[in-house]
């Protein structure tokens, strides 16, 4: 049966069904609804989003409901507006106690028949188990408010700036809403009105604090080199892998480079035109690459080990493979974690391009070694995994 969550609100449980408005829904009587949301875990749903992988309602109407959608639209936008002109706390309330319940039922009957012509005209993506397990990891992020010390900008308000952001914070949610579909490669973008975790300055880390104990952030050691060393199938250096290149460079040469200088002139090569030599041919036979180009190219797209498809000339090609590879490892290893904390009192805070920002209790201590490891055990083999640990997200620390 269709159905539609018509407020994701945790306190808003009441769903629109068949013309109804039911407060007290049995989900196993139901199977098609427009996208995901927490209280559906473990329910056997299609979600027509996912189907649509990325294309929105707009997008997805058939031509038979566009004129009576555009209309719908036109009233619900009206009623969102006169909230904010009344200064009602929209999020204090559920949608279906502040309008009137015909339009709730007019509204969501034909975003319901919207989906249902999504799930019987689209093919179902041959990643949709990740898709649903992302979605999942995202739905649980999305409930969690922030935890944001706004008087940890007091001594920056002489900066024009940071007045600026005060005022721009006063104005959205403390939560992270992110865009599964938001990139061809795979990495997540945030909503229009989401806290910008994304794009947020360094200098404001500082205002995020843990709802628990510490943030523990995990992310991978130079993860698109080991990504390029995986797909060609060569083995991981278990040490820091720009050490590892030191040692290689220093082999060759009684003049010294330091770390930084040896990050430049690896990754100006590794980005630069595939044709191109480094010059060092003990490094570059390790990742090769023409050969993962060979491998994972077809003259006009790239489809990685994941099967994720991107249309791309040669010249484009290595840093898609690399880039959508990255990020469907990164996001596999989060969501393995994630679920690791399941019925744990630590959580998932955010995901920040290819790291994961735990909101960590520290009675749960006895498994964080285990996160770790589970961090780094990749579908393209084991990867070094940096630990940051730090009592606020402004001032982290390795601790491994």
């Amino acid at each position: 049966m269709l159905f539609q969550i018509i407020d994701s609100k945790q306190q808003c449980t009441s769903i629109y069904s068949n013309k109804e408005i039911i407060s007290d829904p049995d989900y196993d009587q139901l199977s098609k609804t427009w996208s995901y949301n927490n209280i559906l875990k473990n329910k056997d749903i299609d979600y027509a989003s996912l189907y649509a992988q990325g294309q929105n309602l707009d997008q997805c109407c058939p031509d038979i409901l566009k004129e009576k959608w555009e209309e719908v639209k036109k009233k619900h936008f009206a009623y969102m507006k006169s909230f904010d002109e009344a200064k009602v706390k929209y999020n204090d309330y559920c949608f279906y106690d502040l309008v009137p319940e015909s339009f709730v039922i007019e509204y969501f009957d034909i975003k319901s028949q919207i989906t249902d012509h999504v799930i019987k005209s689209y093919e179902k993506p041959n990643n949709y188990s990740f898709l649903l397990e992302l979605s999942d990891l995202i739905s649980g992020i999305e409930n969690n408010k922030l935890n944001i010390d706004i008087k940890a900008l007091d001594k920056d308000l002489y900066h024009l700036r940071a007045r600026n952001f005060k005022k721009k914070l006063s104005q959205i949610n403390p939560y992270i809403l992110y865009n599964v579909f938001g990139t061809i490669t795979g990495r997540l973008t945030t909503k229009k009105h989401s806290f910008p975790i994304l794009t947020l300055d360094k200098g404001y880390r500082k205002l995020i604090k843990p709802t628990n104990d510490w943030f523990i952030e995990l992310d991978f050691n130079a993860a698109e080199l080991r990504c390029l060393l995986a797909i060609n199938e060569q083995r991981q250096p278990e040490e820091d892998i720009h050490d590892w290149h030191g040692h290689i460079l220093n082999k060759l040469s009684d003049q010294r480079m330091d770390r930084n200088d040896i990050k430049r002139k690896i990754f100006g090569w590794l980005y630069g035109p595939a044709n191109v030599s480094l010059g060092i041919p003990q490094i570059e036979r390790y990742y090769n690459k023409q050969k993962a180009i060979k491998k994972y190219w077809n003259g006009k797209e790239i489809i990685n080990p994941f099967g994720r498809t991107i249309k791309s000339d040669e010249f484009h090609a290595l840093n898609a493979i690399i880039q959508s590879t990255t990020s469907d490892i990164f996001l596999r290893r989060a969501i393995a974690v994630n679920k690791m904390l399941n019925k744990r009192k630590s959580l998932t805070m955010g995901l920040i391009h290819d790291s994961m920002v735990i909101d960590f209790a520290k009675e749960d201590k006895d498994i964080l070694e285990d996160l770790i490891k589970v961090f780094g055990e990749t579908d393209l083999g084991t990867f070094r995994v940096n630990a940051t640990l730090g009592t606020h997200f402004g001032n982290m620390k390795r601790f491994r």
